[in-house]
């Protein structure tokens, strides 16, 4: 699978890489979560925010991280990004569970998260 976007987290480091079959995986190639659409759900099948405009947002609309291009203009200060790390053998991907329901979107906000990029899909 090609990557086309790497997502990093609100310290600049890039931890997930975004395929293009709509994946997310670690650099060392661990499966993390998908993307539906703009809707991001872990494993189990669980919603856990959306990918928008370049930002990831958690269910309160707040930024958990955010790719290479950010095209929103309603986001915290990003940092400058760190180098991506050597990318690993990719797993193979396990199967796409029953999705829960997208819940109603919140309204956008300016600051980060309290939820880590890393804890937003356990």
């Amino acid at each position: 699978m090609e990557e086309i976007n790497v997502i990093y987290n609100r310290f600049g480091k890039p931890i997930f890489r975004l395929l293009s079959d709509g994946r997310l995986v670690t650099f060392p190639g661990r499966n993390a979560g998908f993307l539906v659409g703009d809707n991001l759900y872990n494993y189990s099948g669980k919603h856990v925010g959306w990918f928008s405009e370049g930002l990831v947002r958690d269910h309160h609309g707040h930024v958990v991280g955010f790719g290479e291009m950010v095209t929103d203009p309603i986001h915290p200060f990003l940092p400058y990004t760190q180098f991506k790390p050597y990318a690993g053998y990719v797993q193979y991907e396990p199967y796409r569970p029953y999705l829960q329901y997208e819940p109603y979107r919140p309204y956008k906000s300016y600051s980060w998260s309290n939820i880590s990029l890393e804890d937003l899909f356990n």
